[in-house]
């Protein structure tokens, strides 16, 4: 639950609330020079010795990393009174977790517009040994232009090194980083990869009903397929995604190089195909198979010809 609005924090005047979550508050404040920043204030229940360190790695990192594609930390005051605060780069966009569910998928070309921009960011991160650990739809800001910025890096390490606790979003964890080894950037791979498929499909990739059977999921099973949930994807995708996903930190792709280098094979396949890889998008799986039946290779069949609003009602949803 989020607090009552404050008038000020600091300095800054708030104006609004832009989010809540478990340890902070984000409000859109302006300064005495009518400059738009966004505040990050961490609740007083938030005063454990970790949740410090978190504020201060996201304050340290956030302003020696200069990238177009991650938020700017812009300053902090660890003294606040009403709680301790970060000043960062107001970014007018929505977060990615408007868009992880079946019915809210972005079309295609934006995800990987997407992808492409944060494994950029993470890369530049790796360049500086820093592993984000917290990679999610949730910490990306999609703008209006279709820039899309990576953001709290409170849960951050430096590569291959040990956290003193697991810390990051079950879901899109490493098995590696649930069993607490040290990490590197193949870890950042697995979690973007995670969140690729998530905007693709409005799924995880496994199936589980409690924490508990999804660590299991995560340490033991295969990904579903992501053929299961998303239809008429190109192979190349495909195998990009599950290398990025694979169990073994190995076996995945060893840096940010080489898996933006097969992603934007694919990206590009994509790019120039006529195909229209949006025609699922959305969709639940009999509707998918409806469409695919309907739509045979002998016959012209196009989503702006037979879309969504149009289908008959037998097709389900």
């Amino acid at each position: 639950m989020s607090r009552s609005l404050p008038v000020r924090i600091g300095q800054y005047s708030i104006i609004r609330q832009l989010g809540s979550g478990a340890t902070s508050d984000v409000y859109l404040a302006q300064d005495a020079s009518f400059s738009i920043v966004a505040i990050k204030q961490f609740s007083k229940a938030s005063n454990s010795s970790w949740h410090k360190q978190m504020f201060l790695t996201e304050m340290e990192l956030g302003q020696q990393m200069q990238h177009k594609n991650i938020v700017r930390v812009m300053g902090a005051d660890l003294d606040e009174r009403s709680g301790a605060y970060l000043v960062m780069e107001y970014v007018p966009g929505v977060s990615l977790d408007r868009h992880e569910q079946e019915a809210d998928l972005l079309p295609i070309n934006l995800v990987l517009s997407i992808i492409e921009q944060i494994a950029g960011a993470l890369r530049y991160a790796a360049e500086l040994g820093i592993v984000h650990r917290d990679v999610k739809p949730a910490n990306i800001i999609l703008m209006a232009d279709g820039t899309a910025k990576l953001t709290d890096f409170g849960c951050a390490i430096p590569s291959n090194r040990l956290g003193s606790v697991v810390a990051g979003s079950l879901a899109y964890m490493s098995p590696e980083q649930i069993e607490g080894e040290a990490l590197d950037q193949r870890a950042d791979i697995y979690a973007l990869g995670a969140v690729l498929y998530r905007l693709l499909t409005g799924k995880y990739t496994f199936e589980a009903e409690s924490n508990f059977d999804a660590r299991i999921a995560i340490l033991n099973f295969p990904i579903i397929p992501i053929e299961r949930f998303r239809q008429g994807l190109p192979p190349d995708l495909v195998a990009v995604i599950s290398r990025a996903l694979k169990k073994i930190a190995a076996e995945r792709y060893a840096t940010w190089d080489a898996f933006l280098h097969d992603f934007g094979d694919a990206a590009h396949g994509i790019r120039m195909s006529d195909h229209d890889l949006d025609l699922y998008r959305g969709l639940s799986i009999p509707t998918q198979s409806a469409l695919s039946s309907y739509s045979s290779p002998s016959r012209e069949f196009s989503r702006s010809g037979f879309s969504r609003s149009t289908m008959p009602e037998s097709f389900g949803g």
